[in-house]
């Protein structure tokens, strides 16, 4: 008599993040990159990061000041190819996080569908933290967090993440100093306990 054959294990699709800026040089290039390099090793395969830009046109690069100040993904900035955020981008991602309200408000004009999954980045770690919420590795367990994130958004922090670009290497370091504590809630709630 054989023995039944064991269901094969499926894993849930990666949790797509996208992450919003103007030219996807400064901000949204180094959460895009921050967040792709942490949560790879916390949880290998898990997640997807991309980014986009509000303003974007061609020929943008990521400065050298920010390059400098973020040794930890300087390789991933010098290589960044930045783009314009686009329709099919927002569409797909399961979290939308963006530097300013802003840049939130662009993306839910171009899909407004796109409501509970959006939200600035501040506003996200703030809920994110403040309801205890840590999804750990699990993609859909994240789907679910997101869904509460949206339904406890109100009263959060949502303030935005300056915008350093052309303004010297102080604002770059100001910027990285405000924005890299709340990525790394998102970084510390994927965190198998």
């Amino acid at each position: 008599m054989s023995q039944p054959l064991a269901e094969p294990h499926v894993s849930p699709k990666p949790l797509s993040i996208l992450v919003v800026c103007t030219g996807n040089i400064c901000r949204s290039a180094l959460a895009h990159h921050y967040l792709a390099h942490h949560l790879q090793q916390e949880a290998p395969d898990a997640f997807q990061v991309a980014s986009g830009g509000t303003g974007w046109f061609e020929g943008l690069t990521v400065p050298q000041d920010l390059i400098e100040i973020a040794p930890e993904v300087g390789d991933r900035l010098t290589g960044h190819a930045s783009g314009p955020l686009e329709i099919a981008q927002i569409r797909a991602a399961d979290l939308i996080l963006t530097a300013t309200t802003e840049h939130r408000s662009r993306v839910l004009v171009e899909v407004p569908a796109a409501f509970k999954r959006t939200f600035t980045i501040r506003e996200f770690a703030n809920v994110l933290a403040g309801r205890g919420l840590r999804p750990g590795a699990d993609p859909d367990a994240w789907r679910a967090a997101i869904a509460q994130v949206a339904r406890y958004r109100g009263g959060a922090d949502d303030a935005d993440i300056e915008d350093p670009y052309r303004r010297g290497r102080a604002a770059y370091e100001g910027m990285r100093a405000t924005m890299l504590p709340l990525l790394d809630v998102v970084i510390d709630a994927a965190r198998s306990e």
